[in-house]
């Protein structure tokens, strides 16, 4: 359940209207695994804003794994990013006698792992997560774990963004594409240079908003 901040004083009222509705569907909700998070965007602001009344039975976390990906209360990817780089079982694997062979397959898994749905935190690492993951990598090639011409982090997150946003434009019936801003086409009659779109470019509203993936993605090459 999501609950915007001008919500803030009926999260105990939408909590009895989903506990109703579940009992009227012949559900039973499990109050002993429920938790929540209070997103803010101080780290940004600079400012500590105010932290709602606790809610009865419910247990206040400062992160929260969704789909697999960690994410704090102030929007930092820090903790996912430091799950992600704990790869230690290489070295081990190559001191019990694992030929290069079954390490590079293991490495295929741990780059899927590094990059699993990195396009939606990939905006939101800081410049120290990102040297982090890029040192496990780095440190793959020396120890030959895989190829020493294998991609960087940036690159296969680019190969992923770019494929990603090739298919929201592309297929209307696709899950992302009805969060696309429309179309834009003045800008085809002028002799410019070639867009990688003919998408309109959202305006600048916050720099969070800068971070989320269609925006990176609108205005990548657009300058």
């Amino acid at each position: 359940m999501i609950i915007p901040a001008s919500s803030e004083s009926s999260r105990h009222i939408e909590l009895v209207n989903i506990k109703n509705w579940a009992k009227h569907n012949n559900l039973q909700l499990n109050f002993d695994k429920p938790c929540e998070i209070v997103f803010t965007n101080s780290w940004r602001r600079r400012r500590h804003a105010p932290e709602p009344p606790p809610l009865p039975g419910i247990v206040c976390c400062r992160s929260l794994k969704m789909l697999g990906m960690v994410i704090a209360d102030d929007l930092s990817v820090t903790q996912h990013v430091q799950q992600l780089v704990t790869y230690y079982a290489l070295r081990v694997l190559r001191c019990h006698g694992l030929g290069n062979a079954a390490l590079h397959v293991y490495c295929t898994t741990v780059v899927a792992r590094l990059t699993y749905a990195a396009s939606a935190w990939r905006g939101f690492i800081k410049a120290s997560d990102r040297q982090r993951i890029n040192s496990v990598m780095d440190r793959a090639r020396r120890l030959g774990y895989c190829s020493p011409d294998a991609p960087t982090f940036e690159e296969l997150c680019d190969i992923a963004d770019d494929d990603l946003f090739r298919k929201a434009v592309r297929s209307p019936d696709y899950l992302l594409h009805p969060l696309l801003p429309q179309s834009y086409t003045a800008s085809q009659h002028y002799n410019l240079r070639h867009r990688a779109h003919s998408l309109q470019l959202p305006e600048h509203l916050t720099q969070l908003s800068d971070y989320n993936f269609l925006t990176r993605m609108l205005y990548k090459n657009t300058y």
